[in-house]
Protein backbone atom coordinates (compact mmCIF):
# COMPACT_ATOMS: atom_id res chain seq x y z
CA UNK A 1 0.00 0.00 0.00
CA UNK A 2 3.20 2.54 0.74
CA UNK A 3 3.49 2.77 -3.03
CA UNK A 4 0.02 4.43 -3.43
CA UNK A 5 0.18 7.04 -1.03
CA UNK A 6 1.98 9.72 -2.81
CA UNK A 7 -0.56 12.63 -3.41
CA UNK A 8 -3.30 10.88 -1.69
CA UNK A 9 -5.70 14.31 -1.65
CA UNK A 10 -6.56 14.38 -5.34
CA UNK A 11 -4.95 11.65 -7.77
CA UNK A 12 -6.73 8.40 -9.24
CA UNK A 13 -5.40 5.56 -8.81
CA UNK A 14 -6.22 2.01 -10.65
CA UNK A 15 -5.78 -0.77 -8.24
CA UNK A 16 -5.56 -4.26 -9.25
CA UNK A 17 -7.87 -6.87 -7.26
CA UNK A 18 -8.26 -10.23 -7.02
CA UNK A 19 -11.53 -12.14 -5.83
CA UNK A 20 -13.51 -9.35 -7.43
CA UNK A 21 -15.35 -11.01 -10.92
CA UNK A 22 -18.96 -11.50 -10.58
CA UNK A 23 -21.46 -7.66 -11.45
CA UNK A 24 -23.42 -8.47 -8.53
CA UNK A 25 -20.12 -8.68 -5.84
CA UNK A 26 -18.91 -5.47 -7.95
CA UNK A 27 -21.89 -3.38 -7.44
CA UNK A 28 -22.10 -4.36 -3.73
CA UNK A 29 -18.01 -3.58 -3.51
CA UNK A 30 -18.71 -0.06 -5.13
CA UNK A 31 -22.25 0.62 -2.88
CA UNK A 32 -19.80 0.19 0.13
CA UNK A 33 -16.81 1.98 -0.96
CA UNK A 34 -18.79 5.30 -1.56
CA UNK A 35 -20.53 4.68 1.76
CA UNK A 36 -17.31 4.72 3.48
CA UNK A 37 -16.15 7.64 1.58
CA UNK A 38 -14.51 6.56 -1.30
CA UNK A 39 -14.75 8.13 -4.96
CA UNK A 40 -15.08 5.52 -7.08
CA UNK A 41 -14.36 6.48 -10.81
CA UNK A 42 -14.36 2.84 -12.77
CA UNK A 43 -14.64 -0.54 -11.49
CA UNK A 44 -14.51 -4.04 -13.01
CA UNK A 45 -13.29 -7.37 -12.95
CA UNK A 46 -9.68 -7.45 -11.40
CA UNK A 47 -9.61 -3.89 -10.90
CA UNK A 48 -10.91 -0.44 -9.88
CA UNK A 49 -9.98 3.26 -10.40
CA UNK A 50 -10.68 5.49 -7.43
CA UNK A 51 -10.16 8.61 -6.12
CA UNK A 52 -7.02 8.89 -3.28
CA UNK A 53 -8.54 10.15 0.44
CA UNK A 54 -7.52 10.30 3.82
CA UNK A 55 -9.33 7.19 4.03
CA UNK A 56 -6.27 5.05 2.20
CA UNK A 57 -5.56 2.84 4.75
CA UNK A 58 -9.34 1.62 4.99
CA UNK A 59 -9.05 0.53 1.50
CA UNK A 60 -7.56 -2.89 2.03
CA UNK A 61 -9.67 -3.55 5.50
CA UNK A 62 -13.13 -2.47 3.59
CA UNK A 63 -12.43 -4.61 0.54
CA UNK A 64 -11.35 -7.87 2.82
CA UNK A 65 -14.29 -8.11 4.18
CA UNK A 66 -16.08 -9.10 0.81
CA UNK A 67 -12.80 -11.23 -0.08
CA UNK A 68 -11.19 -8.95 -2.64
CA UNK A 69 -7.86 -8.69 -1.96
CA UNK A 70 -5.08 -6.61 -3.45
CA UNK A 71 -2.57 -8.38 -5.83
CA UNK A 72 1.04 -7.82 -4.39
CA UNK A 73 3.42 -6.28 -6.14
CA UNK A 74 5.06 -9.94 -8.23
CA UNK A 75 1.42 -10.86 -9.10
CA UNK A 76 1.11 -7.47 -10.79
CA UNK A 77 4.06 -7.48 -12.67
CA UNK A 78 3.45 -11.45 -13.63
CA UNK A 79 -0.23 -10.60 -14.81
CA UNK A 80 0.74 -7.37 -16.82
CA UNK A 81 3.91 -9.18 -17.86
CA UNK A 82 1.77 -11.83 -19.52
CA UNK A 83 -0.81 -9.14 -21.11
CA UNK A 84 2.42 -7.50 -22.85
CA UNK A 85 3.86 -10.46 -23.90
CA UNK A 86 0.13 -11.86 -25.66
CA UNK A 87 -0.10 -8.54 -27.29
CA UNK A 88 3.06 -8.28 -28.97
CA UNK A 89 2.78 -12.49 -29.92
CA UNK A 90 -0.40 -11.82 -31.37
CA UNK A 91 0.69 -8.89 -33.29
CA UNK A 92 3.82 -10.47 -34.63
CA UNK A 93 3.47 -14.59 -34.88
CA UNK A 94 0.46 -16.85 -35.81
CA UNK A 95 0.99 -19.35 -33.41
CA UNK A 96 -1.30 -22.56 -32.81
CA UNK A 97 -3.14 -21.66 -29.26
CA UNK A 98 -1.27 -24.69 -27.51
CA UNK A 99 2.14 -22.82 -29.01
CA UNK A 100 0.97 -19.89 -27.87
CA UNK A 101 -0.02 -20.50 -23.69
CA UNK A 102 3.31 -22.54 -23.81
CA UNK A 103 5.24 -19.68 -25.55
CA UNK A 104 3.30 -16.90 -22.75
CA UNK A 105 4.56 -18.91 -20.01
CA UNK A 106 7.88 -19.58 -20.68
CA UNK A 107 7.94 -15.79 -21.55
CA UNK A 108 7.09 -14.72 -17.94
CA UNK A 109 8.42 -17.67 -16.23
CA UNK A 110 5.32 -18.56 -14.48
CA UNK A 111 3.51 -22.17 -14.92
CA UNK A 112 0.35 -22.16 -16.74
CA UNK A 113 -1.59 -23.25 -13.89
CA UNK A 114 -0.32 -20.46 -11.64
CA UNK A 115 -0.92 -18.41 -14.56
CA UNK A 116 -4.81 -19.66 -14.89
CA UNK A 117 -5.69 -19.23 -10.84
CA UNK A 118 -4.02 -15.68 -11.12
CA UNK A 119 -6.32 -14.38 -14.34
CA UNK A 120 -9.23 -16.38 -12.49
CA UNK A 121 -9.22 -14.85 -9.49
CA UNK A 122 -8.96 -10.74 -11.15
CA UNK A 123 -10.26 -11.73 -14.59
CA UNK A 124 -13.27 -13.96 -13.80
CA UNK A 125 -11.62 -16.73 -16.38
CA UNK A 126 -8.53 -18.56 -17.02
CA UNK A 127 -5.44 -17.59 -18.35
CA UNK A 128 -6.73 -20.21 -21.57
CA UNK A 129 -9.82 -18.78 -21.86
CA UNK A 130 -8.71 -14.79 -21.94
CA UNK A 131 -6.11 -15.70 -24.40
CA UNK A 132 -8.28 -17.14 -26.83
CA UNK A 133 -10.86 -14.00 -26.26
CA UNK A 134 -7.65 -11.83 -27.13
CA UNK A 135 -7.09 -13.77 -30.10
CA UNK A 136 -10.59 -13.54 -31.66
CA UNK A 137 -10.45 -9.62 -31.01
CA UNK A 138 -6.95 -9.57 -32.64
CA UNK A 139 -9.09 -11.75 -35.85
CA UNK A 140 -11.69 -9.23 -35.59
CA UNK A 141 -9.43 -6.29 -35.82
CA UNK A 142 -7.60 -7.52 -39.14
CA UNK A 143 -10.79 -8.26 -40.49
CA UNK A 144 -12.38 -5.03 -40.01
CA UNK A 145 -9.07 -2.63 -40.56
CA UNK A 146 -7.08 -4.82 -42.91
CA UNK A 147 -7.58 -5.92 -46.82
CA UNK A 148 -6.25 -9.67 -45.37
CA UNK A 149 -8.94 -12.36 -46.31
CA UNK A 150 -10.86 -14.62 -43.77
CA UNK A 151 -8.24 -17.32 -44.77
CA UNK A 152 -5.06 -15.04 -44.28
CA UNK A 153 -6.47 -14.05 -41.08
CA UNK A 154 -6.89 -17.16 -40.12
CA UNK A 155 -3.91 -18.42 -40.67
CA UNK A 156 -2.32 -14.99 -39.26
CA UNK A 157 -3.84 -16.05 -35.76
CA UNK A 158 -3.04 -18.63 -35.52
CA UNK A 159 -6.31 -20.43 -36.21
CA UNK A 160 -6.54 -24.07 -37.59
CA UNK A 161 -7.69 -22.54 -40.93
CA UNK A 162 -10.81 -20.70 -42.25
CA UNK A 163 -13.97 -22.49 -40.87
CA UNK A 164 -12.39 -22.94 -37.77
CA UNK A 165 -11.93 -19.02 -37.52
CA UNK A 166 -15.91 -18.89 -38.84
CA UNK A 167 -17.10 -21.03 -36.16
CA UNK A 168 -15.42 -19.66 -33.10
CA UNK A 169 -16.69 -15.69 -34.66
CA UNK A 170 -20.11 -17.75 -34.37
CA UNK A 171 -19.75 -19.37 -30.69
CA UNK A 172 -18.69 -16.47 -29.00
CA UNK A 173 -19.82 -13.31 -31.09
CA UNK A 174 -23.60 -14.89 -32.79
CA UNK A 175 -21.79 -13.29 -36.59
CA UNK A 176 -20.36 -13.91 -39.51
CA UNK A 177 -17.32 -12.81 -40.66
CA UNK A 178 -19.17 -10.99 -43.86
CA UNK A 179 -20.58 -8.96 -40.84
CA UNK A 180 -17.00 -7.51 -40.09
CA UNK A 181 -16.26 -7.43 -43.87
CA UNK A 182 -19.34 -5.02 -44.43
CA UNK A 183 -17.86 -2.73 -41.98
CA UNK A 184 -14.40 -3.00 -43.65
CA UNK A 185 -16.27 -1.75 -46.67
CA UNK A 186 -18.02 0.78 -45.48
CA UNK A 187 -15.26 2.51 -43.35
CA UNK A 188 -13.48 2.33 -47.09
CA UNK A 189 -16.43 3.61 -49.10
CA UNK A 190 -16.73 0.77 -50.81
CA UNK A 191 -19.49 -1.71 -52.20
CA UNK A 192 -20.45 -4.09 -49.55
CA UNK A 193 -18.36 -7.45 -49.54
CA UNK A 194 -19.64 -11.04 -50.71
CA UNK A 195 -18.22 -14.07 -49.88
CA UNK A 196 -18.20 -16.15 -52.97
CA UNK A 197 -18.68 -19.98 -52.30
CA UNK A 198 -18.40 -22.87 -54.55
CA UNK A 199 -21.85 -24.25 -56.11
CA UNK A 200 -23.08 -27.68 -54.77
CA UNK A 201 -21.12 -30.51 -55.82
CA UNK A 202 -18.28 -27.95 -56.60
CA UNK A 203 -16.45 -27.65 -53.71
Amino acid sequence: MNRERGDINSSLTTILVKGLTSSGLIQRVRYELSEAGFRVVAIRPGRMTIKKTGLWLKLEPLLGIWGVFLLDEREQQVIEHAQNVLVNSLAQWSLPLRSLLKHLSEQTRCPYEQLNDLFLATEGMTFGRYVVLQRLDKAIERLTYSNATIAEVARQTGYQDEAHLIRHLDAERGLPPAHFLALRDARMGQKPHRLVTAPVGMN
